[in-house]
């Protein structure tokens, strides 16, 4: 560990500056998206650090219904033997290539945003840290609390449809070929799918599509400003021996559609280029009142998440007589860190995760309540003095 004596500790106030410049509607796909990728892309190049903007397409909610809407459909066309009808409609569909990519809802378009500081010492195999952010906001009608549990309900309404499609396709093979005559009970079990359908529906309208403007001051401007004056300090001196890839993901807030992306794209040619054993990812999302960390995770299996690196960005914190809390939650959040962990398991690599995340903030994010009061710029700079000193202590050890 690095002597308490070579530390340097920033006290400017820059990261509460930018949290007041991001102070605006964020959700993907807006206007206000763009703002914020322009945003931190203006930052970047005013420190001479060349960044890449990657656009990329996703699957909303809305398109996933107007599909489940296809599926039952379809099953009414089976379930009365319209098959000409479903013959006519794929022949139509594919006949003219304007049909073919003619779409009722379209998919979404959001944007990652990335650059690379490269070490000092340009080994081969070394290792690579990756600072993730998101910077897209959202805002919905229920408390932060109440919608990780309708979305939990919501996930297993999701399995049980699922199930529901796949029994009712395996009775329509039998009863269609004579192996059991299944006719009457077939045409309840498709009311029940509908239904199901219909229920599914519910809270996305509610939650998602009734959605009031935020601006995700917590959760996760606060994320940006860090990563973002973390970029420039690294900049201005880069690392001996590790290279460091600053990316803030868009699309965070509807499944991790950023980091997703990110990780099928690069994650073998980072495999191929750095030693992922010795690498890890620094995820920052949510820093307001304190700074936390992730310590465990699970109901009755207490998941860790690594606790080595954990042990590290804690001593380093000691030294700075930086205040830090590790905490455990039963339910995970949904963070970008979870996809760097599962590209890492694919290639069976010991990368290690951290996240930082002030869980008891979450009583203000997603609503309009998550505003920049929220967030103390002593917590902000703090947790910034944190990861540039840990990366410092890492390198060392290099």
């Amino acid at each position: 560990m690095v002597n308490i004596s070579s530390l340097q500790v920033y006290e400017e106030p820059t990261t509460l500056e930018h949290i007041n410049a991001l102070n605006f509607n964020r959700t993907a796909t807006s206007t206000g998206e763009t703002e914020a990728v322009n945003y931190i892309e203006k930052e970047l190049s005013e420190s001479n650090i060349k960044s890449e903007v990657e656009h990329f397409s996703w699957t909303g909610p809305l398109r996933v219904l107007m599909r489940t809407s296809y599926v039952v459909i379809f099953s009414y066309f089976l379930l009365y033997r319209l098959f000409l009808v479903i013959i006519i409609y794929f022949i139509v569909k594919n006949m003219f290539e304007k049909f073919r990519k003619m779409s009722l809802i379209k998919k979404e378009e959001s944007k990652n945003i990335f650059t690379k500081i490269s070490a000092k010492h340009q080994k081969p195999n070394r290792p690579l840290v990756i600072i993730s952010a998101h910077y897209d906001s959202m805002s919905a009608n229920l408390p932060y609390k109440v919608q990780v549990v309708v979305f939990f309900i919501y996930r297993l309404i999701v399995i049980f449809y699922g199930l529901m499609i796949v029994i009712f396709a395996t009775i329509f093979i039998l009863d269609y070929f004579g192996i059991v005559p299944f006719y009457n009970f077939l045409l309840v079990l498709v009311v029940i799918t509908s239904l199901a359908g219909v229920f599914i529906s519910i809270p996305i309208l509610y939650l998602v599509f009734i959605e009031k403007p935020s601006s995700g001051s917590v959760d996760n401007a606060s994320g940006v400003a860090i990563s973002l004056e973390l970029a420039k300090i690294i900049n201005k001196n880069p690392l001996e021996n590790i290279d460091v890839l600053f990316i803030w993901t868009g699309a965070e807030e509807w499944g991790l559609k950023g980091s997703k992306r990110f990780c099928r794209t690069h994650f073998k040619a980072l495999n191929q280029t750095f030693d992922l054993d010795k690498s890890f990812n620094i995820n920052i999302d949510m820093v307001g009142s304190y700074v936390g960390i992730i310590d465990k995770s699970g109901f009755i299996i207490k998941r860790k998440v690594n606790r080595e690196l954990n042990d590290i960005i804690e001593a380093t914190a000691n030294q700075l007589n930086i205040p830090l809390e590790r905490y455990n939650k039963i339910f995970r959040p949904q963070s970008d860190y979870r996809t760097f962990k599962r590209f890492a398991r694919k290639v069976k690599s010991k990368f290690q995760i951290s996240c930082f995340h002030s869980s008891r903030d979450s009583k203000y994010i997603h609503s309009r309540r998550d505003t920049p009061d929220k967030c103390s710029v002593e917590v902000l700079n703090g947790c910034l003095n944190i990861c540039h000193q840990t990366l410092r202590s890492i390198d060392l050890r290099e």
